[in-house]
């Protein structure tokens, strides 16, 4: 094995390190090498070590040469001649890859320090060397991806350490203006419920898929019924929604939110749901209900005609509630109803509930748009001119309430489930259902939003004539 020309083994077994002194500054020295021991009797060790002096002996000579600094006993230039040197602007360059670049100025500057590379030698040849300057790289290397697999593994070391609390007024704030009083305060319990059970002054950050499960834990813990757990599941998602696009918490996908999955409804659950649900009105029980003795004994003008609406339409009840006279249009040349939220109290249940549908023949013929006409010319905004917009409960909960009364009195309680307005829209939609309509027709009309693929990708939408031709169709048989 071919020992490197840098090394030389001493008598007592210790490896010591030789290199050269460039020319100009031998002379200062009095000495033409350097030579220092390496401290162990191990090759590969000595070699290790050498070409580390190599190195630094190679930056300081291109450094200092030519400057007229003072050398020390060993035949260095000292630590504060380097440093003073290396402020009068010379610049050393050791790239990963072994090259070095050394900024000179001027002639006779670049004369000096190439003096000094040819009396250090070729390094590069040496393959100790090649080997060194291998490892180095690799080292450089191993280091860069270290630091982004740490980054990726702990992508929340970028994000603001904000306490969850903190966090929570902020997005309380943000929504209250645009949220009803009652599902404001829904949330508000939801999710202060959650940050109590984490620690309001834990960071938001931190707060990870199991902290959530240990709060369903003990919501279940407490006898909650698995629907309400969902409900305030719900309300999580939108606040981790919120503080991941506010920077709060780190970046996930949509299945990925810390809140989603946490409650599934198993079989018999959803069988119970089924169950215990709202129930459709039969056709009779239809008729009882919309006879014009009981309806004028047991409900209001206003309430008389949010039912007609429910009956014809399948339309929630705050969006019957809530209904403004501009929502009443025209498309293709029919008289049509828009179901938005774009004034003072509307909303929506959700992006797909937002729809334009046709009156039904059946309310042009009880005189639904003279009403508006009527309205329209006495100053009026709203098809419910006496319904508050801030209402606790929405602007349907009056002829929720109103309803459900009459229902009660008239045809009673199911022997499972329950009767209410909801359940003149599972009347509509099953009613078209057996007319044959088909099911984006019916989705359309009712604002459903369609889980299967192919009709969300693929199916367009139905135009107003063939929504009007498929729920004219539509026929209680009242008298």
């Amino acid at each position: 094995m071919r020992i490197p020309n840098y090394l030389r083994l001493a008598t007592s077994g210790i490896w010591h390190f030789r290199q050269r002194f460039p020319t100009h500054l031998s002379r200062k020295a009095g000495k033409t090498e350097i030579t220092k021991s390496l401290r162990t009797r191990d090759l590969f060790t000595a070699q290790r070590r050498a070409l580390a002096l190599v190195q630094a002996y190679a930056q300081a000579f291109a450094q200092v040469g030519g400057l007229g600094v003072s050398v020390a006993r060993d035949g260095l230039p000292s630590v504060e001649e380097i440093a003073k040197a290396i402020a009068l602007g010379y610049r050393v360059i050791v790239r990963p890859d072994g090259t070095v670049e050394i900024e000179a100025t001027g002639k006779e500057d670049h004369e000096l320090l190439m003096d000094a590379v040819e009396h250090i030698g070729p390094l590069n040849k040496e393959p100790y060397y090649q080997e060194y300057v291998k490892a180095e790289a690799q080292r450089i290397i191993d280091q860069a991806q270290a630091s982004s697999a740490k980054k990726t593994a702990n992508p929340s070391s970028s994000i603001p350490s904000i306490a969850i609390g903190k966090a929570l007024v902020q997005w309380l704030a943000e929504i209250k203006s645009s949220t009803k009083t009652k599902t404001f305060k829904i949330k508000t319990t939801a999710v202060e419920g959650f940050a109590k059970h984490y620690g309001e002054k834990n960071p938001l950050k931190d707060a990870q898929r199991i902290d959530v499960g240990n709060w369903v834990q003990a919501l279940r813990g407490s006898k909650l019924e698995t629907p309400t757990i969902v409900n305030k599941l719900s309300y999580l998602r939108g606040f981790f929604d919120w503080a991941k696009a506010r920077g709060y918490y780190p970046s996930f996908s949509k299945d990925e939110n810390p809140a989603a999955g946490q409650v599934v409804y198993g079989v018999r659950e959803k069988r119970q749901r089924r169950a215990l649900g709202f129930k459709p009105f039969s056709k009779e029980q239809v008729q009882a209900l919309y006879d014009s003795k009981a309806m004028e004994k047991g409900l209001s003008e206003s309430a008389r005609w949010g039912a007609w609406i429910g009956l014809y339409t399948g339309a929630r009840v705050a969006e019957v509630g809530q209904l403004t006279l501009a929502d009443f249009v025209e498309a293709d040349g029919i008289p049509c109803i828009r179901i938005c939220d774009e004034s003072e109290g509307q909303s929506v249940k959700s992006d797909v509930s937002i729809r334009t549908i046709p009156v039904h023949p059946a309310l042009v013929r009880l005189g639904l748009l003279k009403r508006v006409n009527a309205l329209r010319k006495a100053g009026e905004t709203r098809l419910f001119p006496s319904v508050k917009t801030d209402g606790v409960n929405g602007m349907g909960n009056w002829l929720s309430k109103a309803f459900s009364r009459h229902v009660l009195a008239t045809v009673g309680k199911p022997e499972k489930g329950k009767f209410g307005f909801h359940s003149l829209r599972k009347s509509v939609v099953q009613g078209l259902q057996t007319l044959g309509v088909p099911s984006e027709v019916r989705a359309a009309y009712v604002g459903h939003e369609l889980d299967d693929e192919h009709h969300a990708s693929y199916s367009r939408a139905p135009t107003m004539k063939e929504l009007l031709d498929a729920v004219k169709k539509l026929d209680w048989n009242l008298s």
